[in-house]
């Protein structure tokens, strides 16, 4: 059996977090260099007018902070329902089912999540349309079952006793692989000065000490840095991905009938068999010396599970 699907959504009026409070955009830098002047006016330090209205305020504020809307207050942020989301994919789904007992099926789902439920900056009038945090454009999954031919009514052991059957009889094997793609990456307020398309590593020469093109552009001097500026690099990259999935889960279970009217069911489940790691996304933050490189996983490592279940 073979199924070819499109599927699609829609999602609106999605919360966002919007920022009430935020240094007017017209004092902002628009330089896509760091532009000093324009920090030096913005955090030049005055006495503060609103000292003595609480005790939790400082005694001097920066002038970036005298400029906002509400100066006496800090960040302030509202939940407005301005986001919206949309997704597309091509889902391939195909089964096989063999004689006694057994069976394959495979799935392979194609497909991009787009979403605008962030504000680039804090002075923007729309959300930004970027691709989604949890978009995966590869998923594979492979999949199996076999009842063990062993026990009465099989093919080796019609015959078998009944405290053989309990043993021996009445076993399946489930197994499933699991492969996808990784997240996209998302960078701070860069400096970046080369062609995005040189960032991504091909699969052979990517290690969890260089996942990616460190030297494709991005500027490293923390004295070069940018502050005070309006936001242009993309909040995430579509071509930039962290460590995909790859996961092998096996199941061995057991169906006995102990009454007419009670039955038991054994289960020993194994996660992550293979105890394939999946790596954390590395670190983006290019003035650190661990800049590109992988310190932590997300995966779970092996693990067993044993289940009985009673029915009656």
């Amino acid at each position: 059996m073979m199924d070819v699907t499109y599927a699609g959504s829609r999602g609106t009026r999605i919360s966002t977090a919007q920022q009430l409070n935020a240094t007017p955009a017209q004092y902002l830098s628009t330089s896509p260099v760091r532009d000093q002047r324009t920090i030096d006016f913005l955090t030049a330090s005055f006495p503060n007018p609103f000292f003595r209205l609480a005790p939790t305020y400082s005694s001097n504020i920066s002038r970036a902070n005298l400029l906002r809307p509400y100066p006496h207050f800090g960040d302030m942020s509202v939940n407005e329902p301005v986001g919206y989301s949309w997704y597309h994919s091509l889902q391939v789904r195909g089964e096989k089912r063999f004689a006694s007992g057994f069976s394959l099926q495979t799935a392979y789902t194609f497909s991009k999540f787009m979403q605008a439920t962030e504000f680039l900056n804090p002075t923007d009038p729309t959300p930004y349309r970027v691709i989604s945090d949890v978009d995966r454009p590869h998923v594979f999954t492979f999949s199996g079952l076999w009842e063990l031919p062993f026990g009465r009514g099989r093919r080796f052991g019609r015959s078998m006793p009944s405290v053989a059957n309990a043993l021996a009889g009445g076993w399946q094997l489930n197994g499933a692989i699991i492969r996808q793609a990784g997240p996209p990456l998302a960078f701070g307020n860069i400096i970046f000065n080369g062609n995005l398309k040189d960032i991504p590593l091909p699969k052979s020469q990517r290690s969890v000490d260089r996942w990616f093109n460190i030297d494709a552009g991005f500027e490293r001097n923390s004295a070069r840095q940018l502050a005070n500026n309006i936001r242009a690099f993309p909040l995430r990259l579509s071509g930039v991905r962290g460590d995909g999935q790859a996961t092998w889960n096996f199941s061995l279970l057991k169906n006995m009938r102990i009454h007419e009217r009670l039955s038991a069911e054994f289960r020993v489940e194994s996660y992550n068999t293979m105890n394939h790691p999946s790596f954390d996304v590395p670190n983006r933050t290019p003035t650190s010396s661990a800049f590109g490189a992988i310190t932590n996983t997300t995966s779970e490592p092996r693990g067993f599970q044993f289940a009985l279940k009673l029915k009656f």
